[in-house]
């Protein structure tokens, strides 16, 4: 896609290339998925192809695996620049217009994280929230990164239960950010969990052992 640079990125957002690369007025030709990050955050502008010839951007590498990310929003334009955003982030994404898919997603998929907006038609985020909560412990325990636009996000966010909230409309950066500190508190508290519950059947266990001899005496 061929667009004109209107700003430099900053060096963290494009970690992958450097922003000496880039200059203020000049026209570039960059892939899809940078094409819609530079839109998408408002450092270029999209142009036709009658325009000047471009400087030619080289891809950017998708990331390893990071996990199953459910985005769950009835707008096709954020739908489209959060699986792209993801996806390039290593993640594999999987989206629905409204809760009612999104349910049949959890099911389908079991996602690592649900990234929910609250207003959508045929089910929205409240609804799916109480639905997801009656599933069984497996998907009900899986987080959900609320997205809104609501005044009132961060209170949202603690009656859903929300393991983080992310405001509306918001940076490329800050939404994979969200992502990967979310995934990766859940991820922590979830081992932590996993390692007092074996340590607690350890001890279970031994106490049982230690009582052998006094039943049988």
């Amino acid at each position: 896609m061929r667009v004109k640079l209107l700003k430099r990125p900053p060096e963290a957002d494009i970690a992958d290339l450097s922003s000496e690369d880039f200059h203020v007025g000049r026209v570039y030709d960059l892939n899809t998925l940078l094409a819609f990050v530079f839109l998408a955050e408002g450092w270029a502008a999209a142009l036709s192809n009658d325009e000047p010839p471009p400087v030619l951007v080289p891809a950017v590498d998708v990331l390893p695996f990071g996990g199953v990310v459910l985005v769950v929003d009835d707008e096709p334009g954020v739908r489209q620049l959060a699986r792209i955003l993801l996806s390039h982030d290593g993640y594999d994404v999987v989206v629905a217009r409204n809760g009612k898919e999104a349910l049949g997603r959890l099911t389908d998929r079991c996602p690592d994280l649900v990234v929910l907006d609250l207003h959508m038609p045929v089910m929205n985020g409240w609804q799916f929230r109480s639905e997801q909560r009656q599933l069984p412990p497996q998907l009900a325990s899986i987080p959900v990164l609320l997205m809104t636009g609501e005044a009132d996000a961060d209170a949202c966010g603690v009656a859903l239960e929300a393991a983080a909230v992310l405001k509306k409309p918001f940076a490329a950066h800050a939404l994979l950010e969200a992502v990967r500190t979310t995934l990766r508190e859940h991820r922590a508290t979830a081992e932590t969990s996993r390692h007092a519950r074996t340590h607690s059947s350890l001890i279970n266990s031994e106490t049982i052992v230690l009582k052998l001899p006094d039943r049988y005496a």
